[in-house]
């Protein structure tokens, strides 16, 4: 439980409205691929960022962010209302700035 309210912390500061979480991963140097849910999508990147020790991030559920933690348990964040704001505006290339170009993507 301590790991799952950390990563919601870590998930609360990116800001409280898209433009913000935009802002944050610009400052962190973090960018990603649209339509992606795991380890090329941005909010997955900044989170593995920030030390969370698990064997894998996803955004599949769209709303929640899903932790694989060593052992097989999962443990589920519900992302704030401003990161899904952020996703779905990244994900219509609202942010190109913040897209990894295609030769470091794959």
């Amino acid at each position: 439980m301590e790991l799952t309210s950390r990563v919601g912390r870590v998930l609360d500061r990116l800001g409280t409205t898209a433009d913000e979480v935009a802002e944050a991963l610009r400052a962190s140097g973090v960018r990603g691929v649209r339509n992606t849910v795991r380890f090329l999508n941005p909010v997955v990147r900044y989170v593995q960022t920030q030390g969370v020790d698990v064997e894998s991030l996803d955004v599949i559920l769209g709303d929640t962010l899903t932790m694989l933690l060593n052992g097989g348990r999962k443990e589920r964040v519900a992302l704030p209302q401003a990161v899904r704001d952020f996703l779905e505006n990244f994900n219509r290339r609202r942010y190109p700035d913040l897209e990894l170009p295609p030769e470091r993507a794959g």
